[in-house]
């Protein structure tokens, strides 16, 4: 379907533009008086949309729509004619859906998928208010169009497109907001701004829909493996002034290009990927797995990280920002490039932010909690904007503290959770580099203390308090299990 109706939207706008192929039938010219006329007309419509190579992946499911309305040989067409005219009628009701803002894949998934379709996605879906914020932050910068100064962005595992959508729609909006909204600047965002590459051809079929949507920027879109030469023998060593990407996590076949360490790991392979694949002064968000933050095995990786990069903040999402398919704790990390060679580790301290409310439950669950103040604004959701009861547009809190709250002076913040509970906490701080590089671990190879290069937000701002016991108390509980242990062996006997 995602094809058919991409082709549908493309071909009608080729027609509005006064670019229409007289000698090819579109959607419109299959209105008939007769119901039967209709069908034959969709039938051959259809036939034509099947040889569009540029949605190959879904002729056979178009083939199936067509026998299901016009039959095949002897057996008889699943549709009947008058269903078929009414379909038909509904659909030329509604408005042009080109360039709508209508995020097809993320409603469908957040509303319909099972949970086995959820699990199969979930290497490739972020939830949308996640994807929009993230790229809110990646190009707050970017307000006003400059035809002098055009950049792009690229994610190299766009899945759906969730974060190229989401860009498309806060540019498009930025320009609108500072009357920049040029028709270079449409052109700009349709043609030359947003590239996405995935390794599964149906996942760009799908983006090409999802971009054709929001506005028809779907022109750089490729099926090509991103950790391999199909890219650079496809687009030649080309880099990108903005990346920003959910990367795959878990065991690898590609190894990372990397010198600090020998890793297979997707993350981990991506993480560099990005890296070569910025140009100097290009900036990155990538979501990275705990882990890749403060295991000690990969203190050479974070160091050579902090070398390669300037890191500027580091965003801890809630446990169950991904569940149900996956409750790996998972950060995204904001940086950019140095250059293409190693430099000092930076002296600038990190922004470091604690996400705990998303605006669902924290559970595997995920449903909307929509708990509300009596300005209208949000209890239990840090990340989304809102409208106020006076009628002001207001940011989420993660935007309004991005790059500047800090609570260590007041022992950190305090707020109501979904339990209807009390809670201080601190939520955000800048975290210098010598705090940074004092964790230190043991080498078991050469016995030395080392720095960790510890990136972990929790590490800094909620450090975990063992609770030491008296040798009292421990004696104490000895024998409580002692006489425990002594009751089930009588009872047993």
């Amino acid at each position: 379907m995602a094809s058919s109706h991409l082709s549908i939207l493309k071909r009608e706008r080729e027609r509005l533009k006064g670019t229409k192929d007289e000698n090819k039938i579109y959607w419109s010219d299959c209105v008939a008086a007769k119901p039967e006329r209709l069908v034959a007309n969709l039938s051959k419509y259809i036939s034509r949309l099947e040889q569009e190579t540029q949605f190959a992946d879904f002729a056979g499911l178009m083939e199936k729509v067509r026998v299901s309305i016009a039959g095949i040989e002897k057996e008889k067409p699943l549709v009947n004619e008058d269903d078929v005219a009414e379909i038909y009628d509904i659909i030329n009701s509604m408005k042009p859906l080109h360039g709508c803002g209508f995020d097809l894949f993320g409603a469908v998934y957040e509303m319909f998928a099972n949970a086995k379709e959820k699990k199969e996605f979930g290497e490739y879906f972020t939830r949308r208010h996640y994807a929009h914020i993230f790229a809110k932050l990646l190009l707050k910068d970017e307000q006003y169009f400059n035809e002098k100064r055009p950049f792009t962005i690229l994610d190299p595992a766009c899945g759906t497109g969730g974060f190229l959508t989401e860009g498309f729609k806060i540019l498009y909006n930025a320009y609108q907001k500072t009357d920049t909204l040029s028709k270079e600047a449409v052109k700009f965002l349709e043609q030359d701004c947003f590239w996405g590459i995935d390794v599964r051809s149906q996942n760009i079929s799908r983006t090409k829909l999802n971009m054709f949507l929001v506005g028809d920027s779907h022109t750089h879109m490729y099926p090509l493996n991103t950790l391999t030469d199909e890219l650079s023998k496809k687009l030649g060593d080309r880099t990108w002034h903005y990346i920003i990407t959910n990367p795959p996590v878990g065991a690898g076949t590609i190894k990372a290009e990397t010198s600090a360490i020998s890793s297979y790991r997707d993350e981990i392979a991506f993480l560099y990927r990005v890296i070569k694949l910025l140009e100097d002064g290009g900036r990155a968000c990538i979501l990275l797995p705990d882990g890749v933050l403060e295991n000690p095995s990969l203190s050479k990786l974070r160091k050579e990280l902090l070398e390669k990069c300037k890191i500027e903040a580091i965003i801890s999402l809630p446990k169950f920002a991904f569940a149900p398919y996956t409750k790996e704790k998972m950060y995204a990390v904001f940086f950019t490039k140095k250059g293409k060679t190693i430099t000092k580790i930076q002296n600038e301290p990190i922004w470091m932010y604690v996400i705990d409310n998303d605006g669902l439950a924290n559970s595997d669950k995920r449903f909307p909690t929509k708990l509300r103040n009596n300005r209208n604004g949000w209890l239990h959701d840090e990340i989304s904007g809102w409208v106020s009861t006076e009628g002001d547009e207001m940011v989420g809190k993660l935007e309004e503290a991005w790059l500047q709250y800090d609570d260590a002076s007041t022992g950190g913040a305090k707020w109501i959770n979904e339990k209807g509970e009390a809670v201080r906490l601190r939520k955000g701080g800048f975290i210098r580099q010598s705090e940074i590089q004092k964790p230190e671990f043991e080498n078991p190879e050469t016995k030395q203390l080392e720095s960790r290069y510890c990136l972990l937000p929790e590490y800094y701002l909620r450090p975990y308090e063992p609770k030491f016991v008296t040798s009292k108390e421990l004696t104490s509980e000895i024998e409580s299990i002692n006489q425990e242990i002594e009751r089930i062996n009588h009872e047993v006997s």
